[in-house]
């Protein structure tokens, strides 16, 4: 059987049973929830061969980088189930039970020192929900930051019943998502007023794009891996600074938070010669994917990407492109 584009895996997401393990976890906390998914996550591990295969590239990826010897096949049982504890994570943070004190911040405060926007470029990974609540908090009781958004490109029709969840949750998580199916000219002006207004806009660049093969390859965890062009070269069109944004679970032994967020400057929006476009792109993607490997070095199974990343397949709508434009 081929290989699937990411986007075209079917959303898996299940409303009513979302909402009576919310319903759970409101009765009897982290425990009662565990004890009510595992028979889940079991039979998903069970039931689900791509993702266990993918989870299992994966993880011998890092065990290589790291010079450890190879993950048993529960590694990725634990995998799954950090994904699923995670998206519990995700619709706690947005129905706002998470404080400040539940995640630690790296590098912020240079990124909110500069007064024109960036495009933040971030991971699967973590819990996302979080940094944008506790940001959007945070940023709200200062006086110098109280007008600044936060928005986030997002392909919301791939998980479109999570999506509502989240919006029922809070329906302020749903404003400023941008749909990202096809960014074109329209789209690209929308950003630039975003950016000139001192906004940030948030896009991943783990998932190679839907209507197109644009991609930027980096050598990840000791191969060679596809990033979104997207991101990094928006970034110099837009003359915008990039920063890369990478959350994983707390490693910190001293540290009370539950997830960490670290923020590192990957590009400082100078104008790029046409000629030197493509060297400029490329060292962007480098720098990025090094942020991103020193913290899954750490926290590995905090990266929920359930799909061949190195060879991913084409998306359809990108394959149909192909053949129109030749």
């Amino acid at each position: 059987m081929a290989a699937k584009h990411w986007s075209e895996t079917p959303e898996k997401t299940n409303t009513a049973g979302i909402s009576f393990l919310l319903a759970v976890f409101r009765l009897g906390g982290r425990t009662l929830f565990h004890l009510s998914l595992w028979p889940v996550i079991v039979f998903y591990w069970l039931a689900s061969p791509t993702a266990r295969r993918a989870s299992r590239l994966y993880l011998d990826h890092v065990a290589r980088t790291k010079n450890e010897p190879r993950p048993g096949c529960l590694a990725t049982l634990k995998h799954i189930w950090r994904f699923a504890d995670t998206i519990l994570d995700k619709l706690l943070a947005v129905s706002g039970f998470f404080t400040a004190k539940d995640l630690a911040v790296e590098g912020v405060s240079e990124l909110l020192a500069d007064s024109r926007g960036a495009i933040i470029i971030t991971a699967h990974t973590g819990c996302q929900e979080l940094c944008q609540f506790i940001g959007e908090t945070e940023l709200e009781k200062s006086e110098a930051t109280k007008d600044r958004l936060v928005y986030v490109l997002t392909h919301t029709t791939h998980a479109a019943r999570f999506t509502e969840i989240v919006s029922k949750l809070n329906p302020k998580f749903a404003v400023r998502h941008l749909q990202v199916t096809d960014v074109g000219p329209q789209t690209a002006v929308q950003m630039s007023e975003i950016i000139e207004a001192g906004h940030w806009i948030v896009i991943v660049a783990d998932r190679t794009p839907i209507g197109s093969s644009a991609c930027v390859s980096v050598p990840f965890l000791g191969e060679e891996a596809p990033l979104a062009l997207g991101p990094f070269l928006l970034a110099t069109l837009l003359k915008c600074s990039a920063w890369s944004m990478i959350c994983v679970r707390e490693t910190e032994a001293q540290s009370k938070a539950r997830y960490r967020v670290a923020f590192t400057r990957v590009y400082d929006g100078a104008t790029v010669p046409r000629a030197k476009r493509s060297q400029t792109i490329s060292a962007m993607a480098n720098a990025w994917v090094r942020t991103l490997e020193t913290r899954l070095l750490k926290s590995p199974y905090d990266w929920f990407n359930f799909f061949d990343f190195w060879h991913p397949a084409q998306s359809r709508q990108a394959s149909e492109t192909r053949k129109h434009k030749y």
